[in-house]
């Protein structure tokens, strides 16, 4: 690693030292990472495990030096970038996919979860914990941002509807006055449908006459889809040509907007939730000097370095931040699109008590490799840069499933999960890496209809995750 990497920090003598010191280390290592002999390759893995723990000592001294002089905001160079987000040193020393800075740019699409790369979370802990203005992710939107576009996705998605709705039921034998009044009902009504269903706060606590036209927008919505799923079932036989594909296009593109109307209502009332928390960041670190949140933020950054090396132990992998793979990283947009699918199969968890105190986790795409996994202490989700054996779903399944497992504060998974014949007299350790590979399981085959799991414990899946009131 050449010690003058961070070209602009030059002249700060702390990162100066840090990088003189990695690269030191680095020579080393190179010296002996290829030799045969045993001596050497022992001396090799013990010079990497210490270049691992400097890279927590570069991106300290490197946050420093972007902090010394208290700026608006943290703005990392590409160069940079390529470090604190992927490990990323030098092609001999950490060789990479050139797909590699091609993944610093894709932008995450808007949806129920709030997506950083780990250069995105160091920059927001900085301007919460200093006071600053709280700008949104790079690669990513604010909670506000995001409803606005989520909004237009949802009329963009009811265009079609109305377009392909009219020409679809008319096959099925549906009078245009008849069509006309179910998109009608379906497109006026989603909102109320929406709100009812989830009994949320809007609904419970409206004004009783507001309350009962919502009721009865309601209910002309759910007869309307009854009636739309009528038409496309028709006798029970193929109508003038829409075969089942085509059936299956026209409900989901329903269900779709259905899903999506609902998820502007999760992302909605985490405007509120993250007000909250910015201003009570702001009330904790009233009154403390400039100089010691500086510190706050190193300390911060050393506790997610524990959790950030679960990700590769739970793997059974090295725990090194350092890249180690020649395959292309996991992208912003790719881990977004994973987990929304996701969390789409296992909508409850969206209802837990945890999630409505604290609201929806943050997902954080950090360096390392391995497995997803939650971090309870700032309420995050975090996957690995480089999935293990380059299954990005599964990563993202474990992340969800530590989750669950680790908000299950009423132990209605735990307690039925435990009772499985092959489970009982199993560690808490071994029974929770058991209940993340079953829940993978579940979400990425059970769920789209392959049986895969034992017997018995696709019953108590079943049963763990049947739908539940969300008050």
């Amino acid at each position: 690693m050449d010690p003058m990497c961070f070209e602009r920090w030059r002249d700060n003598q702390p990162l100066q030292e840090a990088t003189e010191k990695f690269s030191a280390a680095a020579k080393n290592f190179l010296a002996v990472r290829d030799s045969a002999e045993t001596d050497d390759r022992i001396a090799a893995r013990k010079l990497w495990q210490n270049l691992s723990t400097q890279y927590w000592d570069v991106l300290a001294a490197l946050v420093d030096a972007h902090t010394e002089n208290f700026p608006e905001e943290l703005s990392f160079d590409e160069g940079e970038r390529l470090f604190i987000d992927f490990g990323y040193v030098s092609d001999e020393l950490t060789p990479a996919s050139p797909a590699l800075r091609e993944a610093l740019s894709p932008k995450a699409v808007p949806g129920l979860f709030q997506y950083y790369s780990f250069s995105d979370f160091i920059a927001e802990a900085y301007t919460m914990i200093m006071g600053k203005p709280v700008t949104p992710p790079r690669n990513g939107f604010s909670p506000e941002g995001k409803v606005i576009q989520m909004r237009r996705q949802l009329d963009g998605m009811q265009a079609r509807i109305r377009i392909i709705f009219p020409v679809v039921l008319a096959r099925q034998g549906a009078l245009p006055s008849e069509t006309e009044a179910l998109l009608a009902d379906l497109q006026r009504c989603l909102e109320s449908y929406t709100e009812v269903s989830m009994r949320t706060r809007g609904y419970r606590e409206s004004q009783e006459k507001e309350k009962q036209q919502m009721a009865v927008e309601h209910h002309a919505f759910v007869e309307a889809e009854k009636r739309v799923a009528s038409f496309l079932k028709g006798n029970g036989e193929e109508a003038a040509g829409l075969d089942g594909n085509e059936i299956q296009k026209v409900t989901g593109l329903l269900e779709s907007a259905k899903n999506l109307a609902r998820n502007i209502v999760f992302v909605t009332q985490e405007i509120s939730k993250w007000e909250r928390r910015v201003k009570k960041t702001a009330a904790g670190m009233e009154g403390i000097p400039p100089v010691v949140r500086r510190r706050k933020l190193k300390d911060l950054l050393l506790s997610k370095k524990e959790y950030i090396s679960l990700t590769a132990k739970s793997a059974r992998r090295d725990p090194s931040q350092l890249c180690q793979s020649r395959k292309a990283p996991l992208s912003l947009d790719r881990a977004a699109a994973i987990v929304e699918d996701l969390t789409a199969l296992d909508p409850e968890m969206l209802v837990v008590a945890r999630i409505r105190m604290y609201g929806i986790p943050r997902v954080i795409v950090v360096p390392g490799q391995g497995y997803g996994t939650y971090d309870w202490s700032d309420h995050t989700l975090l996957l690995p840069a480089f999935p293990l054996n380059n299954l990005p779903e599964k990563a993202a399944a474990y992340a969800l499933g530590t989750f669950r497992w680790d908000s299950d504060e009423d132990r209605i998974i735990k307690n039925s999960y435990e009772l499985i014949k092959e489970n009982r007299g199993k560690s808490i350790l071994d029974l929770s890496s058991s209940f993340y590979k079953d829940y993978f399981l579940w979400l990425t085959k059970e769920k789209k209809g392959y049986r895969i799991l034992p017997r018995n414990t696709h019953k108590v899946f079943l049963q763990m995750f049947a739908p539940r009131n969300p008050e």
